[in-house]
């Protein structure tokens, strides 16, 4: 069974008909069968049929060869930038309505929801909500505007996640670059996300709060970020520094083998390199579809690794069902 840890579905109906706060809504054009969709941090355009509609994204999993797909909101409809109560409504709504689509295709679909982590309070009562009508992860940003998630404000919201057994899947947030920057738009999505990650995970590990939460558990976009190949240069620095020591009782690189890592990596030689450092068994299917920066062949890519049969099956599959709880 090949299963996918990693797309994004827009939930036009929950999205269209806001209520109350439809001043605060993304704004959405449909056009020929395709979407752009605008909101206050980023934005997607020329997204197809497979974007909102699930019967076309079945089509596109069948010729990618994935069986089970889990949908999250895109990272830009997370609302962390609104007021709570805005944020709680969207979390909600959209909550709702990619559990529907799992109801309908229970066969092809698992469903990630979103929380409103600039109120702890709400994030774990929507966290709550969320477990309750069948959802299996949490997506979550990388920090909330200014405050990275080791801030201790966010721990009841990670005691939460721990207690209710939720995969919390974990993608960078974009913006705070020069928009009038031309790179800006290749770079934040290159490097901007991958370092973002990056960022939080090792602030989180150095912070001690694997220890804190010893069953937290994540998944880590785009193969991690760069944690994977700067893992080693923390591991150097946690040796020069004892303060780190007195909070973190073992060697950074050894929280790796807490984390699942999904393979949008866009090379084989990288693909190679990730399962060969984190192993294995930690390691997930990921398409980002229907992103543009996604990668629509990695069944293929994992054919082309230097793997066992049984280490292939993990990757494809069992991986994904142990994080999810199946």
């Amino acid at each position: 069974m090949n299963i996918d840890l990693h797309s994004h579905f827009f939930p036009l109906e929950a999205l269209q008909n806001p209520g109350k706060y439809e001043s605060h809504a993304p704004k959405l054009v449909l056009e020929n069968n395709r979407l752009s969709v605008t909101s206050q941090i980023g934005m997607r355009t020329g997204l197809g049929a497979g974007a909102y509609d699930p019967a076309a994204r079945i089509k596109a999993l069948d010729e990618m060869s994935i069986d089970i797909q889990a949908i999250s909101p895109s990272p830009i409809l997370l609302f962390y930038w609104e007021e709570p109560d805005v944020a709680a409504h969207f979390s909600h709504r959209q909550n709702e309505a990619i559990q529907t689509v799992v109801r309908k295709f229970p066969d092809r679909f698992v469903g990630f929801g979103s929380v409103p982590l600039q109120s702890i309070p709400d994030a774990v009562a929507i966290a709550e909500e969320a477990k309750s009508i069948g959802l299996k992860g949490l997506e979550i940003g990388n920090a909330v505007g200014e405050k990275p998630l080791d801030d201790p404000s966010f721990e009841p919201f990670f005691t939460a996640a721990q207690k209710l057994d939720l995969l919390l899947f974990v993608h960078p947030l974009e913006g705070g670059l020069d928009r009038g920057d031309p790179l800006a738009p290749i770079l934040g999505n290159v490097l901007q996300f991958t370092y973002r990650t990056t960022m939080m995970i090792e602030r989180m590990i150095v912070r001690g709060m694997f220890e804190r939460f010893p069953n937290l558990r994540l998944c880590l976009s785009h193969g991690g970020g760069l944690l994977p190949f700067n893992i080693w240069r923390l591991d150097h620095s946690y040796g020069l520094r004892p303060e780190l020591k007195r909070t973190v009782p073992r060697k950074p690189s050894e929280y790796l083998k807490r984390f699942y890592f999904d393979t949008i990596v866009h090379s084989v030689a990288a693909l190679q390199y990730l399962t060969n450092v984190v192993g294995a068994d930690r390691v997930v299917m990921g398409t980002d579809y229907p992103m543009a920066m996604g990668d629509f062949e990695p069944v293929k890519k994992l054919t082309e690794i230097n793997l066992t049969r049984s280490e292939r099956e993990l990757i494809l599959g069992q991986n994904a069902l142990q994080a999810l709880g199946l």
